[in-house]
């Protein structure tokens, strides 16, 4: 019979493949399907998420491309940790989340929803934006004779506005900027998660490490392209 998360695929004792691979990418999805969310982003008492396929990750985290199979399905990115994190987290991350909404439609990917498992761990999930790495995109000349600073510059222009209002992402790689290679549009992910998980960390020092992060992309594409 078919699958009631998975149409297309075919269950053998109330379990399908697609399920059985959903289970081994993010053990606790169920938890992360029930997350935290916004008044204005909830359509129902729960979100029901299935897994698309793996983004990538470290020996830290994975990310997933899931649906939100709400009354207007869309794709959704998660990030799943495998440390618990401190106490305070998911307060930390509701402040976080209020103080970004007011970026909603800039270059941030904003947080949606947050969860703690079990053990607690984290889950956050958060708007997907379509895109490789801007390095990789320079490296594979995927986009047009545009100088390195003309494809970063809306990422620099928002990063600096927000250091105005005392928000930093505080881990500003080639990962976590992204260029939609038929836009030419940039996109920011994991912004304001690295306060999550730290909330000694000086706002001061993740400031200065924003700067130095995109000194260092802009440096780094600029490289790229003379090659």
């Amino acid at each position: 019979m078919p699958c009631d998360r998975h149409p297309r695929a075919v269950a053998h004792g109330g379990y399908c493949p697609a399920c059985l691979i959903e289970a081994a990418l993010v053990p606790d999805l169920a938890d992360a399907a029930t997350a935290r969310q916004p008044a204005a982003d909830r359509t129902s008492g729960t979100r029901r998420l299935t897994v698309c396929l793996p983004l990538g990750g470290t020996a830290r985290s994975s990310v997933l491309l899931v649906r939100d199979a709400a009354a207007t399905p869309r794709l959704l990115r998660l990030k799943v940790w495998r440390t618990p994190a401190d106490p305070g987290f998911l307060e930390r991350f509701d402040e976080l989340r209020m103080r970004l909404e007011r970026w909603r439609g800039s270059p941030i990917a904003l947080p949606l929803a947050a969860s703690l498992d079990a053990a607690g761990c984290p889950a956050v999930l958060s708007e997907f934006r379509q895109g490789v790495p801007v390095l990789d995109a320079v490296r594979a000349r995927r986009v047009d004779a545009g100088g390195a600073w003309t494809l970063l510059r809306p990422v620099i222009d928002v990063v600096l506005a927000m250091h105005q209002e005392g928000l930093a992402h505080g881990a500003l790689v080639s990962g976590n900027v992204l260029l939609e290679v038929g836009s030419g549009s940039t996109h920011v992910l994991d912004f304001g998660l690295t306060t999550l998980f730290d909330p000694t960390s000086d706002p001061a020092a993740l400031m200065l490490a924003d700067r130095n992060g995109l000194a260092a992309l802009n440096r780094a594409a600029r490289g790229c392209r003379r090659r």
